[in-house]
């Protein structure tokens, strides 16, 4: 076997750091061909120079053990890279309105105390959640395990209708934040701060009784 041929069994700290330094290149962050393309492909011309390298010293038995260890070596990195994705969005997709215990008071005071520093992403969020827990200790509505953002804006709205639109555009904005598909700003804790004291001179309407 040639001196210069490549390794065969590249361990996982260099499988990984082969994936790091080609997914970091800018053509990964760009329009075009999709970053699972580019993938594959380069893969391919790895796969490509693997066998070149073995097959021409050992013949059709290198170029077995070159597939074969360029196949193991897909599956190594698309597990490096893949896994952890999965893994966040399941984690994502398990997240709820409440990943805490505060009250309505704390939850208030944490999000004016971040809103005075220009933290308006825990602001927006602190807030959103103290007027659910405000609800809730009120007993406009009830609380439940895995409540989300938009659930508890159904149920308020369901309680105060006049005031559904905006508890429901609220919510959306909760999750565009928490989830980073929008900004906050100081506008969105403003429309927040609107709709919790609008909720608390709102009379709430008799509404059927809500599972838990």
């Amino acid at each position: 076997m040639s001196l210069d041929a490549p390794p065969l069994t590249p361990d996982a700290d260099t499988a990984r750091r082969w994936a790091v330094e080609e997914l970091a290149k800018d053509e990964y962050r760009e329009g075009g061909t999709s970053w699972l393309e580019r993938i594959l492909r380069w893969f391919s011309d790895l796969l490509e120079g693997i066998g070149q390298g073995v097959g021409g010293a050992a013949g059709p038995t290198g170029t077995v053990i070159a597939v074969l260890v360029g196949l193991a070596l897909v599956a190594l990195v698309l597990w490096l890279v893949v896994g952890p994705l999965r893994r966040s969005r399941r984690a994502a997709a398990d997240e709820t309105l409440f990943d805490d215990e505060r009250g309505a008071a704390a939850l208030s005071e944490s999000a004016r105390a971040a809103a005075s520093s220009g933290d308006w992403t825990t602001a927006t969020l602190d807030l959103y959640r103290a007027l659910v827990r405000r609800l809730a200790e009120r007993d406009v509505i009830t609380l439940g395990p895995g409540l989300t953002a938009a659930e508890a804006a159904a149920r308020a709205g369901a309680a105060l209708p006049a005031l559904a639109s905006r508890l429901h555009a609220d919510a959306d904005a909760f999750d565009g934040i928490r989830y980073g598909h929008v900004p906050a700003t100081e506008a969105t804790y403003a429309h927040v701060l609107d709709s919790m004291r609008a909720c608390e001179s709102a009379r709430p309407r008799l509404v059927a009784a809500e599972a838990p």
